[in-house]
């Protein structure tokens, strides 16, 4: 199983826990995608981004804001 296989796979779950989250919005889905890939890339703190610019600060911030919410 290649790493970017197991890592997108985990991001469609988080991608999909916030949809549900959000009470299953149309036409939300690429912004829950990006909101994923941040979390995850917050979550695993990998210098190797997953296909999105995440390793800017205000992104990173914002990733974890968004778990931080999710877990409360």
């Amino acid at each position: 199983m290649s790493h970017l296989g197991k890592a997108e796979r985990e991001i469609r779950k988080i991608a999909y826990a916030l949809w549900m989250e959000q009470g299953q919005p149309e036409g939300r889905d690429h912004q829950h995608w990006e909101a994923a890939k941040e979390i995850w890339n917050f979550r695993n703190r990998t210098t190797e981004v997953v296909d999105t610019g995440a390793e800017d600060e205000l992104k990173v911030e914002r990733a974890r804001r968004r778990e931080q919410e999710l877990l409360s």
